[in-house]
């Protein structure tokens, strides 16, 4: 495993390598989080951990909360594999009780039918003042395959975001969407073989359990990785990041990343 400045963590000895949309939203987290010192934190649906570990390096303490058996397991491997000294753990600990300075929740929201409440509980979690950075598939007018694939409960138009984290007494710092235009072709592409992989499965599969897999699968893009990790892919994904840079203020992209502080 290692931490490469522009992929972030790469293990494909572990199962894991990056998407693109992954790549698109880390550089803009990292971008907004940045800073010397994190303080503690908590990442809600951490999945296999690659974000949890950077931001763990600048954390006093930083916990991991992953429901899903799998990714529970890749985000342990990671955190080892690293020696990092974020934990791991299936479910909220029932003492974070205004002590920590910043939830995450990144491409989370989307698979609670209950967003509202999960918001709550999490609000609970911070210090007064503290923050919530979340990310969130834009756009319900995109729902595709590819939100069904994952467990999706619905997609999020800028207005409800901003109106559901108001309700739950938080105000909105930074509000951005990001991934165009990569994210947008990368969405579009991916609509065919999302829903050649719905055809694909056996049974009935609920949303708890695609959500499981969801953030893990990485099967097919482990096989497509070296392209992208090639002189030409690095950059090309360099000239992505810049123009959902100048993108960000606009609403073309296919995700929201917002900061938003506790009132």
């Amino acid at each position: 495993m290692l931490i490469d400045p522009l992929f972030g963590v790469m293990a494909p000895e572990l199962g894991w390598v990056p998407t693109p949309r992954f790549l698109l939203r880390r550089d803009r987290i990292l971008r907004l989080l940045r800073g010397p010192s994190l303080g503690n934190l908590v990442e809600v649906g951490c999945g296999s951990g690659a974000i949890l570990h950077e931001l763990a390096l600048r954390s006093e303490d930083a916990v991991g909360i992953e429901t899903s058996s799998r990714a529970r397991a890749l985000a342990a491997s990671i955190a080892c594999s690293g020696r990092g000294k974020q934990r791991i753990v299936e479910a909220p600990d029932s003492e974070w009780r205004r002590d920590r300075n910043l939830v995450c929740a990144f491409d989370v929201l989307e698979h609670i039918e209950h967003d509202g409440a999960a918001i709550a509980e999490w609000s609970n979690w911070l210090t007064k003042a503290g923050a919530l950075c979340i990310s969130v598939p834009a756009h319900q007018r995109r729902w595709g395959a590819g939100d069904e694939w994952a467990g999706h409960w619905r997609r999020y138009d800028k207005s409800q975001l901003e109106s559901l984290l108001a309700a739950n007494g938080f105000s909105i710092e930074h509000i951005e969407c990001y991934g165009f235009p990569l994210g947008n072709l990368t969405e579009w592409y991916g609509e065919r073989f999302y829903r050649r992989e719905l055809l694909e499965r056996k049974g009935d599969v609920s949303k708890a359990e695609a959500t499981g897999e969801s953030g893990v699968d990485r099967n097919y893009y482990v096989k497509k990785f070296a392209w992208l990790d090639s002189g030409l892919g690095r950059m090309a994904f360099r000239l992505a990041n810049a123009m959902q840079s100048l993108a960000s203020r606009t609403d073309w992209g296919t995700g929201y990343l917002v900061l938003a502080r506790k009132l």
